[in-house]
This record gives structure tokens, C-alpha cells and sequence, in this order.
């Protein structure tokens, strides 16, 4: 048996919907049954492949680099035995896999593929083309760092890519990793528009989880079939795409573009409360974990790091969490909202961004992003890194965090460091 193919646990005979707030289902718990799914043991990588089966990705370039590589073994084997019906293309380095899936998506298909680290560098060009090109697709990307060479998981790569003009959303598990890509082609073809999923490498794309499979038809009912524009190559009305654009032209290229990817925040948010009313998952831009008035501390997290920090809080109930999911473009109007309507103190409660990334600034990315959303605002905002190139983020690790005495907000920590 193929190793994607893992036994299937339970089949739902009845639907329960969960307790949970916007931002998905909690990692590493089996949830309840879900009417027209399977529940099956899944490594993250397989859970993306199964959500590109799902999908009906017609359009598969690839290129193996680890540790993405079985994300794309497992849908080349699904294609062989029949269960995936699509076109897989092995190209010879990333930047032809994505020239590939800008030209799939140009003719018309619905493009999928997966990469990493030095995959994702190469191919950063012509992610720019394949976003303003304005060509819907949604990829995978299993975060890992680049220099020094590493495998292990880091966000620097995928954050690298925040001005190429792709919505990326970060999963905390293999089971949110499924559920945005469905989302993602809704949200990719509705406002033409790339998405990127990522995934913490190995913590995610190799640990092994319950994840609820739905039904095709459950998904069809879903996500349709990709609508045509009438703007794909058609060889009966042949057209030219790309080429010199004058100055006048190009800045109105860039304001449409402007004005769909703010829609994104909302659009994000409408499309998590459909899939919650399809699937009895729904999700956010953002997931807010234990914030009340009474809250001193909130950490701010990205993928994996937050399944550890649920379960320190838990021992903490004046610590809360906000999960950032959709993290490009950054949902400001979301996180204003929430903490302006959950009653905290901010003279009283401090902000802790968590960044599993190095870019060659003061602060890390999430804590960037963290300080423009916040500008006007009177909160406490500090920074830490932790967990960089695959360290681990142990529970210890986040009581050092919340433990920490902060107090000038300038100052930021290497928590791992000191």
C-alpha cells in the first residue's frame, strides 16, 4: 500500500457540528464525526495531495526538493492508479515548474503544485508574473530556510515572497492544510488572484494526524468547476499576453490589482464561515484562542507554534493566543476589530509576536506586519524569535515566553539565545 494511502479509521454516519471559533479546526485532535467524510491517518504532505484531488487540479508541474517532495509523489501516484485525473509534468528545475503553471493556467486549467526553500528563491520571478498576470492557482509551500543550508522548518522562505503579490495563509495542521486549499480556489478564482498554503516542515508535512476527508461530492458542491474568462489562450482567437506596457497602463494594471487583493481580508472570512456551513469547519483570517478582558499576555503565532501554545495557555487563564492564518495580505482590520471589542486592558496587556523567521531586519516579519496593523493604536506590542531553521518550540520554550518580564518594547528577544 502506497504510503499516502494509510488505513482509513472511521467513516461519519452523523454529523456534530464542533464548538470552534473562526480559524479552523484544533490540530492533533480527531474532532467529531462529519457527515460525507472519512477520517483517515495523514501526514501533512498527503493531506495537501488529497486536497488537490479534491480540488480536480487538472494541471500538475512539478520538481521534488525536500521536504515537499511527497506532496508531489503522492498525487503522481494517485494519477497513476486513476484516482486524480490530470496532466503531471516533471520539469526540470522550479522556475519551469512555474513558468509551466502560469501557462496552464493561461490555457485555461486548474494548476496545482508544491515546493521549498531554494525552490521557491529560484522561482521568485516568476511568481511576480504569475501574480500579476492575474492567474488564479494555489500552490504548497513546505517551509524551510536557506542559508546556512537546512531542511527544517522556517518561514523565511515563504514570508521572502510577501510583495510578489500572492495570498499566502500559514496552517496549523494537516487538516487546515486540506481545508484552505479548497478554500484558496474558491478565493484564487473568484478575485483572480495566486494562493500559497504553507506548511511547517516536518512538524506539519511529516507528522502523522486524524484528518476528515470529505466526500468529492461534498466538495463539488463546493468549489465548482473553474469558471472560463474568456481572457485563456483560445487558438481560434489568438491573442498576446504580457509584453511592454506604458507607464499610464501599468499604474492601471496595479490599481485594479490594488483594489481586489483588499477584498481579500473579507473575502477570506466569507468564504471560512461558507466552508463551516458546508463542512461544519469554519474558519477566519484570524483565530482568537482564550482573549477576554481579563487576558494580560497574548501571543501572536503562525502555523505549527500555536498546537504548542494552546496547550501551555490552558494553565494560564489571563494568556491568550491570536492565530494568524491569512498572513499576506495581513488582516489588520480583523485584528483591530478583535482587540478592540474584547474588552482588554492595553495599558495592562502586552502583545508577544513569535517569529520562526530571519529577514535581515531588527524584527521579524510577523512582528512587522504586527507594529503597521497596530499604528494608531495604544497596545503593547513585543517581539521574540524562537524556533528558527527546525529548532523545536517545546512547551518550555513558550513558558520562557510568557514567564519573560517585558518591559521595553524595543527590545527584541532571541528567546532560544539567551
Amino acid at each position: 500500500m502506497p504510503e499516502y494511502m494509510e488505513p482509513v479509521i472511521e467513516r461519519s454516519k452523523h454529523f456534530t457540528r464542533p464548538e470552534t471559533k473562526a480559524g479552523g479546526i484544533r490540530a492533533n485532535k480527531p474532532g467529531p464525526p462529519y457527515a460525507r467524510h472519512t477520517q483517515q491517518i495523514l501526514k501533512g504532505n498527503f493531506a495537501a495531495a488529497e486536497g488537490a484531488r479534491l480540488s480536480r487540479a487538472g494541471f500538475i508541474p512539478a520538481y521534488p526538493i525536500t521536504p515537499q517532495t511527497t506532496i508531489i509523489e503522492s498525487i503522481a501516484t494517485m494519477i497513476r492508479n486513476g484516482k486524480m485525473d490530470a496532466t503531471f509534468i516533471n520539469m526540470d528545475s522550479e522556475h519551469s515548474v512555474f513558468a509551466a503553471a502560469m501557462g496552464g493556467a493561461q490555457a485555461g486549467e486548474r494548476v496545482f503544485t508544491a515546493t521549498s526553500g531554494q525552490g521557491l528563491f529560484y522561482a521568485h520571478e516568476v511568481l511576480h508574473a504569475i501574480a500579476h498576470f492575474r492567474l488564479p492557482m494555489v500552490v504548497c509551500n513546505v517551509g524551510r530556510p536557506s542559508i546556512p543550508w537546512n531542511i527544517w522548518s522556517d518561514q523565511s522562505d515563504s514570508i521572502a515572497q510577501r510583495d510578489t503579490g500572492w495570498v499566502q495563509f500559514y496552517g496549523e495542521s494537516g487538516q487546515e492544510v486540506l481545508d484552505s486549499i479548497l478554500q484558496g480556489y474558491v478565493l484564487a478564482e473568484e478575485l483572480d488572484i495566486p494562493v500559497m498554503v504553507v506548511l511547517d516542515a516536518f512538524y506539519q508535512s511529516h507528522t502523522s494526524e486524524n484528518v476528515w476527508v470529505p466526500d468529492q461530492d461534498l466538495v463539488d458542491a463546493f468549489l465548482p468547476e473553474k469558471p472560463v474568462r474568456g481572457t485563456e489562450i483560445d487558438l481560434t482567437h489568438p491573442k498576446s499576453m504580457g509584453g511592454m506596457v506604458s507607464p499610464e497602463h501599468y499604474e492601471d494594471f496595479n490599481y485594479t490589482y490594488w483594489k481586489d487583493i483588499n477584498r481579500v481580508e473579507d473575502l477570506t472570512n466569507r468564504i471560512g464561515k461558507a466552508f463551516g456551513d458546508q463542512f461544519g469547519r469554519p474558519y477566519g483570517a484570524i483565530e482568537a484562542i482564550n482573549i477576554h478582558p481579563g487576558t494580560k499576555k497574548i501571543l501572536i503565532t503562525l502555523a505549527t507554534i500555536t498546537t504548542t501554545a494552546r496547550g501551555v495557555v490552558t494553565n494560564h487563564p489571563d494568556v491568550g493566543i491570536l492565530k494568524v492564518r491569512l498572513f499576506k495580505p495581513f488582516p489588520r482590520k480583523s485584528i483591530v476589530d478583535l482587540l478592540m471589542t474584547s474588552g482588554i486592558d492595553p495599558e495592562t496587556c502586552q502583545l508577544i509576536t513569535v517569529d520562526r523567521n530571519f529577514l535581515g531586519d531588527n524584527e521579524g516579519a510577523l512582528h512587522q506586519e504586527m507594529r503597521r496593523a497596530l499604528y494608531g493604536h495604544q497596545f503593547k506590542l513585543y517581539g521574540i524569535f524562537a524556533g528558527l531553521g527546525g529548532k523545536d518550540i517545546p512547551p518550555v520554550t513558550i513558558q520562557k515566553v510568557i514567564d519573560r518580564k517585558l518591559e521595553d518594547p524595543n527590545e527584541i528577544i532571541w528567546i532560544d539565545n539567551e
